[in-house]
Parts: structure tokens; C-alpha cells; sequence
């Protein structure tokens, strides 16, 4: 039987499931950015994700899906670790030695490395419109390193924090492709539910490592009502993230990511009162280019036997 297409109120609410998440992504980081140097990057991202584990508990209770098969526990558990564990530990990482605009712009650059995964793998990433896209992406993360280049605006510490935000892209592109058949055969509940279990153990090892600057005790109430809102906003993010793999082809999902780094600027202005540099203005308008490219996707091929892969 031939391929069948996504309806477009299936399309559409993964567009929207997109690109909420690429909001909560660019808040998550402008958050993590003001409490990552006294909570240490490995207890944030525990506290982060055992509440947001917490919160999807109920929803396990109440939504039973198929049980995962035996065949389907080690790369269910692997793509955890990949796309919580590891690439968490990276972003807190790359938070805490450049900003958070930066590294959400960087972090602009994983619907291309999607598209070059999808590629290889033969799947479809969404034609021509998508590709301009992700070039449009690509573009406004150049123009904001590339300046803050050319006018020594990069310090060491920016070059390890971009490095990790780098790292952290690679890890979301190669899980987001892998993930879409386990997503659409047990629900984004279920392997949201396991990614974030899986993902304690080694954020709890890098806590022990690299400890705090302050104990639990000294923090005040505002760093705790900020790990607060990042673990219950990760939790909810997560199921909009794959219902979205669900719906839509990786490249287009990683696309909305793009706009993280627009809320993660917005944030700065308003909060912080930040300066909003020439290239800074370049470079979200551009990447505004490319979520337009994204947003108007409508459908895309699915085989039928891709569910029972």
C-alpha cells in the first residue's frame, strides 16, 4: 500500500506542539543561565528532570499504553541518555561559560544537522521550503558569532560554552531521528516518562563530581521557584516535543527550535537589561525568516510499516 499522509490538523497541531517547545527551550535557558553557577550544572539538570518526572507520573497512571518490548529497551534507553541526560549536562555546561542567547542561537544550527541525518537515513525532511529554512537558521547563528568574532567579543569561556551547546545539537538531531518509531508505537507520555528516569543517573554522577557553589540550605527562594519552573516547563516541554516527532519529519521539529533563541533575548532585555546589539537584531530577524519557512509545512509521507519498525 502506498504512503499516507499527515492530515493537516494532525500537521498543524504538531507545528503548534513545535513551536511551543521552541519557546520553552529559550525561557528554560535564559532560567538555567540565572541560577546555573550556584545550583552546579549536574544538580540543576537532576532537579530539572525528577520534577518534571513527577509531573508525568500521573499522566502515566491515567493514559496505559502498549508495554515496551523487549527489543525496544536499549535504544529507548540509550536515545534517553543521548537527548536528556547527555545533552542537558551540555547545555547547563555551555550556559555557564557564554549567554544563553548564544547558545540558543547555536543551538538554531540542529535543524540542519537533522536534515543531513534524515538524508542519510533516506527519510523526508520536507522539500525545498524546509531546506531554506534551516539555511535561514544557520545564516542567523553565523551572523552573531561571526561578529561577535571579528570585534573580539569571544572569550575563552564563550569558545568552551559554544563547543558544548555544539555538542548538545549533535546529541538532539541524532536522537530526534532515531526516536519518531518508538514515539508513534507507546506515546510521548511513556518515552518521555523513561528518557527522564534513565537520565538521573549520569546527572546525578555529575553532580556528585562537580559539586554546587552553594549547599540546598543557602539557596533563596527565587533560585528554588526558578528549578521549579524549569523542571514542571521541561516536563510539559518534552511531551509538546514529541508529540511534535510524532506528527512531523526531525528537520521541521528542530527547526522551531530556532526560536529560542528569540525568547532567550526577549528574556535579557526585559530582565536583565541587556543591550540589544546590531547583530543580535540581524540575527533573529533572519531566523524569523526561517520559522515562517517552517510554520508553513502542511504534510509529509509516512509508511505505513515505519510504526512497526
Amino acid at each position: 500500500m502506498g504512503p499516507r499522509f499527515v492530515t493537516e490538523t494532525g500537521s498543524g497541531s504538531g507545528a503548534v506542539a513545535g513551536l511551543l517547545t521552541g519557546i520553552q527551550v529559550g525561557a528554560a535557558l535564559f532560567a538555567s543561565q540565572l541560577i546555573v553557577s550556584d545550583v552546579g550544572v549536574g544538580l540543576l539538570g537532576l532537579l530539572r528532570y525528577g520534577i518534571a518526572l513527577l509531573l508525568l507520573f500521573p499522566l502515566l497512571l491515567l493514559r496505559p499504553s502498549a508495554p515496551i518490548a523487549r527489543a525496544d529497551w536499549l535504544p529507548i534507553i540509550l536515545l534517553g541518555l543521548g537527548q536528556i541526560g547527555m545533552m542537558i549536562a551540555l547545555l547547563n555546561t555551555a550556559v555557564a561559560y557564554t549567554s544563553a542567547a548564544r547558545v540558543a542561537l547555536i543551538f538554531a544550527t540542529l535543524p540542519a544537522v537533522s536534515m543531513f541525518i534524515d538524508l542519510a537515513l533516506g527519510r523526508p525532511f520536507g522539500g525545498r521550503r524546509i531546506g531554506l529554512g534551516v539555511a535561514l537558521s544557520i545564516g542567523g547563528v553565523a551572523v552573531l558569532v561571526g561578529a561577535d568574532a571579528m570585534t573580539g567579543g569571544v572569550r575563552t569561556n564563550d569558545v568552551i560554552g559554544m563547543g558544548a551547546a555544539a555538542g548538545a545539537t549533535l546529541c538532539v538531531a541524532v536522537c530526534s531521528s532515531l526516536y519518531a518509531p518508538f514515539v508513534r508505537r507507546y506515546g510521548p507520555v511513556k518515552i518521555s516518562s523513561v528518557a527522564f528516569t534513565v537520565s538521573l543517573i549520569p546527572l546525578g554522577l555529575i553532580a556528585v563530581i562537580l559539586p554546587s557553589a552553594q549547599t540546598p540550605n543557602e539557596w533563596t527562594s527565587a533560585i528554588w521557584w526558578l528549578i521549579l519552573a524549569i523542571g514542571l516547563s521541561s516536563g510539559i516541554g518534552y511531551l509538546m516535543w514529541f508529540h511534535a516527532i510524532e506528527k512531523l519529519p526531525a528537520t521541521l521539529v528542530t527547526g522551531f527550535l530556532a526560536l529560542s533563541p528569540i525568547t532567550a533575548a526577549v528574556l535579557s532585555l526585559v530582565s536583565l537589561a541587556t543591550d540589544m546589539t546590531p547583530s543580535l537584531l540581524i540575527a533573529v530577524a533572519i531566523v524569523c525568516g526561517g520559522i515562517l519557512c517552517f510554520a508553513r509545512f502542511k504534510e509529509r509521507p509516512i509508511d505505513r510499516k515505519e510504526k512497526h519498525l
